[in-house]
């Protein structure tokens, strides 16, 4: 057995389900928490507020699936390929599209606000969860799930293929030239990706049990792999002006040679198309994935049958265990005792608890206002004035450094109020040099090399530390009961769709960030 980690076994079958150790959960009713975690695949109310919340979930069972696979022999290592494969495709588009903004910035005429519109746009496609979320209100017992997801994925894969046909399509728009088909297409991949939330979790949990680690871990893939290949494909370097030579006629129809110089930007290892090309790939294997995991018959043997199956029943935070027979053992009937705890909904709920909950709400909020609303709209003015090198780098390495602190997250679990009020003060110094940069734009704060240097290192160490925090507060929401992470998800896209709203009329409406330009001599 490893350390740490305890089995469990219930009433019914042979079933044994990990869980945390009990030391790392304080007051924390395992019957509860387990009822939960099964809620929370449910309902998409919840999956569809919490994304920071379901990163906790990701990164808290990745550890945990190593050791069951190596502990659990009975189980299809196909279908752990399958469904890491399938989670994937969760978020692959809108963060392979994101690491591609040091590329996408000089080519549309959005330039350094592109990453604004952007934003604005992702905060939209959570239309698309609420949408779902009323279906499954409106129809509780119409089971769509299959259907849904094979059409969200064909959208996704259509809108992979036209992104590489029609990215850089442009119209007028209100006298401006807008990226028009850009926008088309990022908004069906966020809705895709968006709605992904809501779907993917509850299909997972048709199998058993111990393969929802596997699809875990695929989605946490969803935001590093793009990275990497991101980092690999770099920029090509910074700009320049070259000397080019053209023939030009005068009025008397003689021709003769013109010297003229022009900004050059260098090419990456390869282009923004083939990269396109590699995400709409990912997502059809995701796809292929996801129509094996339904029809090969060793994969549909390990969907769960009436003896492990948890059966939601018409009172509310209740899950009955289903026995072949029919008859519903609950789930409290575990051969081992819960463990009490104060439910933050009930009037006795101890008050310190209370406070603490609500201060990590309102933390959350404002770490999420912060990384996933404003500071991604303004990341082209902190991080160009230096150079595009220094642009790629910065959202390269965040990107990567988010999944990196998340996994960290587990292993090093901090539920201390004022430890992480710190390492969040921390975040926030370096996240006002940020700050600083963008608003010294187009001007290089402290040079170009010192500042380029800091301007990486604030956005690798600001994006960490806050991943850490958020992933924190939200392991501690999914300890103590499926309101908390509820409340958690939800404040989690208020602060993000506040800061994306906020930075949206910063750089567009009142032009308080400025663009550099790059001038060539005649």
């Amino acid at each position: 057995m490893a350390a740490g980690v305890r089995c469990r076994a219930t009433s019914v079958g042979q079933r044994t389900d990990l869980l945390p150790p009990s030391s790392d959960i304080p007051n924390l009713n395992i019957g509860s928490g387990r009822r939960s975690i099964r809620r929370s695949l449910y309902r998409p109310s919840l999956a569809a507020s919490a994304p920071s919340a379901r990163k906790a979930i990701v990164f808290i069972s990745i550890s945990t699936s190593i050791s069951m696979i190596s502990l659990n022999t009975n189980r299809s290592l196909i279908l752990d390929g399958l469904a890491i494969l399938f989670g994937i495709s969760s978020w692959i588009s809108i963060n392979g599209l994101w690491v591609e903004l040091p590329l996408l910035v000089d080519q549309l005429p959005e330039s350094w606000a592109l990453a604004s519109y952007l934003s604005i746009i992702i905060q939209i496609a959570n239309l698309g969860p609420i949408c779902y979320g009323i279906y499954r209100y409106a129809y509780p017992h119409k089971n769509l799930e299959r259907y849904i997801i094979v059409g969200l994925l064909l959208v996704g894969v259509a809108a992979s293929l036209c992104l590489i046909l029609f990215w850089d399509r442009t119209t007028i728009l209100a006298g401006q030239e807008h990226s028009t088909a850009l926008f088309v297409l990022v908004f069906a991949l966020s809705m895709v990706d968006c709605t992904s939330s809501v779907l993917f979790l509850p299909f997972m949990a048709t199998f058993r049990s111990i393969y929802l680690n596997s699809y875990l871990i695929g989605e946490g893939m969803s935001g590093f792999l793009p990275a990497v290949i991101a980092l690999m494909q770099g920029v090509g370097g910074n700009p320049y002006c070259a000397n080019v030579t053209d023939s030009v006629l005068d009025a008397d129809g003689n021709s003769f040679v013109d010297y003229k110089e022009v900004a050059v930007y260098p090419d990456p290892r390869f282009s923004v198309e083939v990269f396109f090309v590699i995400l709409m790939v990912m997502v059809i294997v995701s796809a292929v994935a996801f129509i094996l995991m339904n029809v090969v018959p060793s994969v549909r043997s390990e969907l769960v049958t009436d003896q492990n199956y948890i059966a939601p029943t018409e009172e509310a935070g209740s899950y009955d265990q289903v026995t072949p027979s029919g008859s519903g053992v609950k789930d409290s009937q575990s051969t081992e005792a819960p463990v009490s705890f104060p439910s933050l909904d009930s009037e006795n709920s101890d008050w310190k608890a209370r406070n603490k909950f609500y201060g990590f709400l309102a933390l959350q909020a404002y770490l999420c206002f912060i990384s996933n609303g404003a500071f991604p709209s303004i990341q082209t003015y902190s991080c160009l004035p230096f150079g595009n090198v220094v642009y790629h780098l910065s959202v390269t390495l965040n990107a990567m450094a988010n999944p990196v602190m998340a996994f960290m997250a587990f292993f090093c679990p901090c539920r201390s109020s004022k430890l992480l009020l710190g390492l969040t003060a921390a975040g926030t110094l370096f996240s006002g040099f940020i700050l600083a940069t963008s608003l010294e734009s187009p001007n290089q704060l402290w040079g170009p090399d010192v500042g380029g240097a800091l301007t990486v290192l604030s956005w690798v160490i600001y994006g960490g530390l806050f991943s850490y925090v958020k992933v924190s507060i939200a392991g501690w929401c999914w300890e103590h009961s499926r309101t908390a992470l509820f409340w958690c998800g939800a404040w989690t896209q208020i602060g993000s769709a506040f800061g994306a709203a906020l930075s949206y009329v910063l750089v567009n409406e009142l032009n308080v960030f400025h663009q550099y330009y790059i001038k060539c001599e005649s």
